[in-house]
């Protein structure tokens, strides 16, 4: 068994020979589950929602509605305006 220590921002440190034997990377994701009284780490891989060309779009129509945009004060104009748009 290995110790390590759960540091002042809730963060722990996972040793390095279970990093190995893993085989686990940088930034790699994990689901956290509790179950009795232990923590179980499970590392997930997570598919992106959109592909790149769609996130391409995607970022194409911000552009092109950008342009057409009214800049709206914060506080009661913008209040207005956004119960316009609800139905």
């Amino acid at each position: 068994m290995t110790l390590t220590k759960l540091k002042a921002k809730n963060q722990l440190t996972i040793p390095s020979e279970i990093v190995k034997k893993l085989r686990l990377r940088a930034n790699e994701l994990f689901a956290v589950d509790v179950e009795a009284n232990c923590i179980k780490l499970t590392p997930v891989e997570v598919e992106p929602r959109y592909a790149p060309e769609e996130l391409e779009a995607i970022d194409r129509i911000v552009e092109r509605e950008k342009r057409h945009a009214k800049p709206r004060k914060a506080g009661k104009e913008f209040l207005d305006y956004v119960k316009k748009l609800a139905p």
